[in-house]
């Protein structure tokens, strides 16, 4: 507030006129990036100089600079309201409107020069952020030794924008079109931001006691008041309706609402698990909000008009098409201890009735303990055993020496197309170096669970031939129908079609995000959120320690399935 009121000083009080600096002015914008500027940024603040010419680009010009200086308060550019440089223009601004000095010149030509770092740090946290995603990374790859955990994402941050272009757009004074062609992966980017300016609003939440008493319809106690104001503020109950302490079926609703936006068991009561959920403070669901906005950084200003989008924290599919949503449905994807690598790709071919090969990991991993178990688990599901190309009998045991060993185990176990094949009636290949892909399963019960964790790193969709009809139907030339597809699924036999155009896939990490005007908030089930956090300019931990708990009955439900899938 008191920086806006300097501002607001300054621009009633103080008009200043470019044809009042003499040829110095120039002189001392060099001296002033030179003696002033403590900045990492320095040289991009030159170098914006060089390309307009070293005329002063902000002092000569109110709204221009009246325009930069809200840019730097705005939150659709500067969410974490960090301290850009505005600490020493509001002091520069101060000297000037008292006239606490002689050398005016010298001083116009330090606030030009403070003003452009400013600008330049406001292009550098747009584009690129404040995480240091090179430490993400390394944190990610720590998890391998310290809780055996392969995870990888590939990040690839974003470069700083191209100066040449950003010293025209203030050379021309275009100062909120240029910062807003900047924002990265636009349409969710904007969501977040209202998200973030919704909550930032709100009163930090009262908690809501717990008790052995569990709220339901019919329910009549100052905690039923507390859990309406607070459903209230945060939009899942009605604004205009009063608040008393009757649990009503309008209450109900809004906590099935809520529950749903937050993956819990959606039973309309407030037992423990959700009156956990209500007391989690304001700022927890602020600092998520900011999070994703980071994770914004790491992508350009749009994904591809049609794409694929599996979100790995909301277990969700979405296909689109010309910009808009095709196709929408759930998806599986790996346990807490094999997690889905998280990259973008490109879809290429698909094989319909495809037989499983089961790899050396999950042999070692998997097979071989269930075939210690159940001698007769191969025949039960149909797996054959092949040495080179001859299939071949296995005694009970013969692997076990392989179990713990890097050795190669020197068999291919494949398992015949079918209903009962691991990968269902259709594969989905995006050739990566993590062996993963899409693909129906056998195992359609798993969707209706509310934390689908449960593959070894693949991602597993529960309407696989709805969507492999719409590409073969699109990008086929014509050879494709739903008929001919479904002539094939009956054929029982494998059959592999190449796109005639490759759809680009993106694995996503969002904890945040808005669906037909709900917000969502999902569980950081890989703990990358966390990660990130501790990996900020303001928040820096070198090394990542893995909470002791970890949602235990999410741990327990993703290995109930002990049998090897991909």
């Amino acid at each position: 507030m008191r920086f806006f009121l300097v501002i607001l000083i300054f621009f009633t009080t103080i008009s200043i006129n470019a044809q009042s600096f003499d040829g110095n002015i120039s002189k001392e914008i060099k001296n002033s990036i030179e003696n002033h500027l403590k900045s990492r940024d320095a040289l991009l603040v030159q170098n914006l100089y060089v390309n307009t010419g070293y005329t002063p680009l902000w002092i000569n010009n109110n709204k221009k600079m009246q325009e930069l200086l809200y840019a730097l308060k705005d939150p659709l550019f500067n969410y974490k309201e960090k301290d850009l440089g505005q600490k020493e223009i509001e002091k520069l601004l101060f000297i000037l409107d008292n006239n606490e000095i002689d050398n005016k010149v010298a001083l116009y030509a330090r606030l030009d020069a403070a003003l452009s770092s400013s600008f330049i740090r406001l292009v550098k946290f747009i584009s690129q952020g404040d995480v240091d995603w090179e430490l993400v990374q390394k944190k990610i790859q720590s998890l391998r030794s310290s809780e055996n955990i392969y995870g990888d994402w590939e990040i690839t941050p974003n470069d700083f924008p191209d100066q040449k272009t950003m010293a025209q757009a203030v050379f021309n004074g275009d100062i909120y079109g240029y910062l807003n062609s900047l924002l990265p992966l636009d349409d969710r980017y904007r969501s977040l931001i209202e998200i973030y300016k919704k909550y930032r609003h709100m009163q930090p939440f009262a908690e809501i006691p717990y008790s052995h008493d569990i709220l339901q319809v019919g329910s009549n106690s100052s905690r039923v008041m507390l859990l309406k104001k607070r459903l209230q503020d945060l939009g899942d109950y009605p604004a205009h309706i009063a608040i008393d302490k009757n649990f009503d079926s309008t209450l109900y609703n809004a906590v099935l609402r809520y529950q749903k936006r937050y993956n819990i068991e959606q039973t309309g009561k407030v037992d423990n698990v959700t009156n956990y959920y209500l007391n989690q403070p304001l700022s927890a669901h602020l600092q998520s909000i900011v999070t994703n906005l980071d994770k914004t950084k790491i992508y350009q200003k749009r994904l591809s008009e049609e794409r694929i989008e599996i979100n790995i924290p909301s277990y969700s599919f979405k296909y689109f098409k010309n910009n808009r949503l095709a196709l929408s449905t759930n998806a599986v994807v790996g346990r807490i201890d094999r997690p889905t690598p998280i990259f973008n790709d490109f879809l290429e071919y698909l094989v319909l009735n495809p037989t499983w090969t089961v790899t050396d990991n999950l042999i070692k991993k998997d097979l071989i303990g269930v075939l210690r178990e159940n001698p007769n688990y191969l025949t039960e599901n149909n797996i054959r055993v092949f040495s080179n190309n001859d299939e071949i009998s296995i005694a009970p045991g013969e692997l076990d020496i392989y179990e713990n060993s890097s050795v190669k185990v020197p068999y291919r176990f494949v398992q015949d197309p079918g209903d009962f094949n691991a990968l269902g009636r259709v594969k989905f290949i995006f050739p990566n170096p993590y062996d993963v892909y899409l693909h129906d399963t056998d195992n359609k019960e798993l969707f209706g669970r509310r934390y689908r964790v449960y593959s070894s790193g693949c991602m597993r969709m529960q309407k696989p031939i709805e969507f492999a009809t719409m590409l073969l139907e699109d990008h086929t030339d014509g050879k494709y129908n739903a008929s001919s597809i479904q002539e094939i699924l009956d054929s029982n036999k494998t059959t592999t079609i190449k796109l005639s155009t490759a759809i680009p896939i993106n694995i996503l990490y969002f904890t945040v995000h808005e669906d037909n005007e709900l917000v969502y908030f999902d569980y950081d089930i890989y703990m990358y959120d966390l990660i990130i956090q501790e990996s900020t300019e303001d928040n820096r931990k070198e090394y990542f320690k893995a909470p002791k708990q970890r949602m235990i009955r999410v741990e327990k439900n993703a290995k109930t399935d002990n049998n090897p899938a991909p």
